[in-house]
């Protein structure tokens, strides 16, 4: 995504980059056709979107709850994960945990008391900061996993991060949700059709 996206501005109107980029994104989101596409761009888009990233990955909790490495761009994003699942503590799984929006974050994994096995972890792998938003379409409703923002600079991560985290996650989760509902009307379609032309 460019920052050069066309957004129709008139008189002293003038978007900043950020709003650009989320102009750009929401389009695409709602046209994505599956989970796994919508959860790819929002790996993509959160990689653009935090200059200090170097690892990004999309935690979806599955059957019974479990929580899997869906998608992950970087050097090490799915075993920064799979630390926090084994653990069971840890941003991502917070975030995947939460009902309704929300954040796990650290600006310092090597000081925060939040978790000190995952933080132990992650500052060994040379991570310093992180940001989990929950992927949850409504409040009141679980989320569907976390988006995961790992950093190995510091001050990596600033507290506007985590405002952007928590809207992109927003949209990502509200797409997310309007995938999984296509891919269940298509399913059910399918059913119909079955049932009226047996074979």
């Amino acid at each position: 995504m460019s920052s050069s996206v066309h957004v129709d501005v008139r008189g002293d109107a003038e978007p900043s980059p950020l709003a650009r980029q989320f102009a750009l994104l929401a389009p695409r989101l709602i046209v994505a056709s599956t989970a796994s596409e919508v959860l790819t761009l929002l790996a993509e888009a959160a990689l653009r979107l935090f200059p200090a990233a170097d690892s990004v990955s999309v935690t979806a909790r599955v059957g019974g709850g479990a929580l899997h490495t869906q998608v992950s761009i970087g050097p090490a994003a799915a075993e920064l994960d799979r630390i926090q699942y084994d653990a069971g503590e840890g941003p991502c799984v917070d975030a995947s945990r939460m009902i309704g929006p929300g954040m796990a974050a650290s600006f310092d994994l090597a000081t925060t008391r939040a978790w000190p096995v995952f933080g132990a972890a992650a500052v060994a792998k040379g991570y310093v900061a992180v940001v989990s938003a929950a992927l949850a379409p409504d409040p009141g409703v679980p989320a569907l996993g976390a988006l995961n923002v790992y950093a190995r600079r510091g001050p990596a991560l600033a507290a506007t991060d985590h405002d952007v985290a928590l809207l992109l996650a927003t949209h990502g989760a509200l797409a997310l949700a309007h995938a999984q509902a296509l891919s269940y009307a298509e399913v059910q379609h399918g059913r119909l059709v079955r049932a009226e032309h047996p074979r």
